[in-house]
């Protein structure tokens, strides 16, 4: 579950299944790329880069099919991930 941003008040909803399944293949890009950045030569950095281009590939797919409202769902939750890490 995640806040959205509306008019003046915040709700708590769960997110639709493809920004959900769009937040996991994000998750998986970040753990790929972490991987990458820890050790390039073990065997779980080259899986993981072997699979990046696969995952991207899913997300934009998705982000694609996604309308309007769920994009707009996506980019909260995306912001409110970055937020956390920073």
């Amino acid at each position: 579950m995640f806040i959205t941003r509306g008019s003046g008040s915040s709700t708590t909803k769960p997110p639709s299944t493809r920004v959900a399944r769009a937040l996991e293949i994000h998750r998986s890009v970040m753990a790929c790329n972490a991987h990458v950045a820890l050790d390039r030569n073990s065997t779980h950095a080259l899986t993981a880069a072997l699979m990046l281009p696969c995952y991207k590939a899913e997300f934009r797919t998705l982000v694609l099919a996604m309308t309007a409202t769920e994009e707009r769902e996506l980019r909260y939750a995306l912001d409110a991930l970055c937020d956390r890490a920073a």
